[in-house]
């Protein structure tokens, strides 16, 4: 038992000291917005809101893969709100790279799948899924990389297509910060 013990405490030495070099773990979490500007919601709704939460590993300070996911909601106009959709919530997964410019400036690449449900089904439900692929450019607003602002095209691929311009709010926890 204290072989195992004095492994443990080894080895989460390694990690600390690790992550002050800007590798490991992030968590984080945002709140979303988002303007439809494709064909399907453009028509029936007006601005989505929401948030998401992020799970990630730092590879250094420049590059980082993460899982994000989450939900905006869009309140319905229109046609749809006229037949009791009153609004379109949009589920998502992604799976993100980023790439952390000088100067604190960083793009993220993403892809995943997202699931449109509103209504009861019909003419005017809406019932849509398929696979989202998005492009991201954004700023930390700190030195320590805690706060960003970003702004993004997302699109998805279903029956009509779901286009959308979104901007994102975010506070993360990174290798080597705390609260």
């Amino acid at each position: 038992m204290k072989q195992i013990a004095i492994i443990v405490f080894a080895f989460l030495c390694v990690i600390a000291a690790h992550a002050q070099k800007g590798s490991g773990v992030e968590f984080g979490f945002a709140l979303d917005a988002g303007i439809p500007v494709g064909n399907d919601l453009k028509d029936y709704t007006k601005v989505g809101l929401g948030g998401d939460a992020t799970l990630g590993y730092n590879f250094d300070n420049k590059y980082a893969l993460l899982v994000r996911g989450g939900y905006l909601h869009f309140t319905t106009t229109g046609a749809y709100n006229e037949h009791h959709v009153k609004s379109v919530g949009d589920g998502f997964v992604k799976v993100v790279g980023r790439y952390t410019f000088p100067f604190r400036f960083y793009v993220e690449p993403q892809l995943g799948i997202s699931s449109f449900k509103g209504g009861a089904g019909g003419r005017y439900g809406v019932g849509n899924s398929g696979l989202t692929y998005a492009a991201a450019a954004g700023i930390f607003i700190d030195k320590a990389r805690s706060f960003d602002a970003s702004v993004r095209y997302e699109a998805t691929l279903c029956d009509k297509g779901v286009n959308i311009v979104g901007i994102r709010l975010a506070y993360s926890i990174k290798p080597g910060t705390y609260f």
